[in-house]
């Protein structure tokens, strides 16, 4: 088997990323306190707005 037609081979196999369970995971670490903190904007912002 020549170079060239290992560098091709190698070239061909599928390219291995980051995995979905941990792109969701981390999603959830950044979006959980984010939507607290977003809720609790709100519910101060009813408040000083309402009485």
């Amino acid at each position: 088997m020549s170079i060239e037609s290992q560098t091709r081979r190698a070239t061909h196999e599928p390219e291995r990323g980051t995995p979905v369970a941990a792109v969701l995971g981390a999603w959830l670490v950044v979006a959980t306190p984010l939507a607290y903190g977003l809720w609790q904007t709100l519910v101060k912002a009813a408040k000083l707005f309402t009485g």
